[in-house]
């Protein structure tokens, strides 16, 4: 352990004062001229990982200022309060680099997160050191968003600076996050039938608009009420005809333009057990009986393996100068375009000019069919906590999930009430 220094703070010699040490230091053999020093006062310190540090006080008391400047730093460090503000002098943009390695999250929400810095935080903080940024400087710059973008996106920009100021608070590069407190912009009220999703006649009719290729896809999406990424990623082996389930254990993420596999989709709650209707169960197995899918079973990390996918693309296999160019994934934006023309042709499609964006909104999206599927189940009387687990929810609705409990065999109990069987409530 280093000895304490007895004369901290100290002062600075200077050439331009005139004082006995200062000649003597800086201009020997020359008469001094006063008796105080002029000079500035240095505190010396050591941070919390025993490194030495300083700072320089000048101008009028600078003693006292030194003196005052060491008891607070030697109290913060003795009491893990210590922030050193120099570290917190690297821009925005270094923390970032820092920052989001850190981070363990999946490969598509590492792409929105790319696409948010890019676009949102690093053209207005980028440059910006960390302790510079206030809270006004936070509400200056959601105001500035709200005026361009949307809800959703203004959401995510302000959480990811939102996250990198909490590190930058836990890592002792400042002392307080400059986000808290600051109010994001209320979403604008829907108009009620904006939030129904489409009804089963509806469904049929946009059914009716699509190629012969899609129908079953379709109808097992109406009677599972399962996501996107969880209908393109269902394999051959993962459906059961004898007791005429479906297991989802993975799903299909899209990163950066490619498809990957990705196990346990959404979250824990995702990998589930889905039953089968009758009417589900009869269009699977004529879709497979004119589209055959390789039921072997094989991991997420492996590939693709497109042929043990149910429901390909319909340019599955076709090659290019005998290349092959398309390996059987679906992809949403060719079936995006499909879904807009059908709902469009049938007169169901409504579509909104968002105020603040300027962005036409569409409804119904293929995930309002899932929507669809929970009011179905809410009208059979299914209770809630089996049509969360059927859904894949990590919870059902914020009261009536502390009273319920998922029977023993909801998969059955949803088969039933969806072939009919089941008792239906008021509504």
């Amino acid at each position: 352990m280093p000895r304490k220094a007895r004369n901290n703070p100290r002062q600075i010699r200077i050439k331009s004062c005139g004082c006995k040490l200062c000649t003597e230091n800086y201009r020997p053999g020359e008469e001094h001229t006063r008796k105080s020093c002029t000079g500035p006062w240095q505190a010396r310190y050591r941070d919390p990982a025993g490194k030495q540090r300083a700072k320089t006080f000048s101008g009028e008391n600078a003693k006292r200022k030194a003196e005052a400047f060491l008891d607070k730093a030697r109290d913060q460090v003795r009491s893990g309060s210590f922030v050193d503000l120099d570290r917190g002098q690297v821009t925005v943009d270094e923390w970032y680099a820092k920052w989001k390695p850190t981070r363990r999250i999946a490969a598509n929400t590492d792409e929105t997160v790319d696409s948010v810095w890019l676009n949102h935080v690093q053209p207005h903080f980028g440059s910006w050191p960390l302790v510079s940024i206030g809270h006004l400087d936070v509400e200056a710059w959601i105001a500035k968003l709200t005026a361009k973008v949307g809800k959703a996106t203004i959401d995510k920009a302000y959480q990811m600076l939102d996250g990198m100021m909490t590190a930058a608070v836990r890592d002792r590069r400042v002392a307080q996050n400059p986000c808290d407190g600051v109010k994001l912009p209320k979403a604008q009220p829907k108009h009620p039938d904006d939030l129904m999703p489409p009804t089963y006649d509806q469904l049929a009719e946009i059914r009716g608009e699509f190629p012969e290729h899609f129908h079953a896809f379709l109808i097992v999406a109406e009677e599972t009420g399962l996501r996107w990424g969880e209908m393109v990623g269902l394999r051959r082996c993962w459906v059961n005809f004898d007791d005429d389930s479906i297991q989802v254990r993975e799903t299909v993420i899209q990163v950066r333009g490619r498809m990957q596999r990705k196990a346990y989709p959404k979250s824990a709650a995702g990998s589930r057990t889905v039953p089968l209707s009758a009417r589900a169960a009869h269009a699977l197995k004529g879709h497979l009986e004119k589209h055959p899918a390789k039921a072997t079973r094989t991991s997420p990390g492996s590939g693709m393996h497109a042929e043990e996918l149910v429901f390909r693309s319909p340019w599955a296999g076709r090659k290019v100068k005998d290349r092959e160019v398309f390996d059987g994934v679906m992809d949403r934006s060719g079936f995006w375009r499909k879904w807009n023309r059908a709902t469009d042709n049938t007169g169901i499609s409504r579509k909104v000019t968002n105020p603040t964006t300027g962005r036409i909104e569409r409804w119904p999206h293929f995930h309002d069919v899932r929507h669809a599927f929970a009011s179905r189940l809410h009208e059979l009387g299914i209770p809630e906590a089996d049509a969360q687990r059927i859904l894949g929810h990590e919870r059902g609705a914020r009261v009536t999930w502390l009273y319920t409990h998922a029977s023993a065999d909801s998969v059955t109990s949803v088969r039933t009430a969806l072939d009919g069987s089941g008792l239906r409530r008021a509504v």
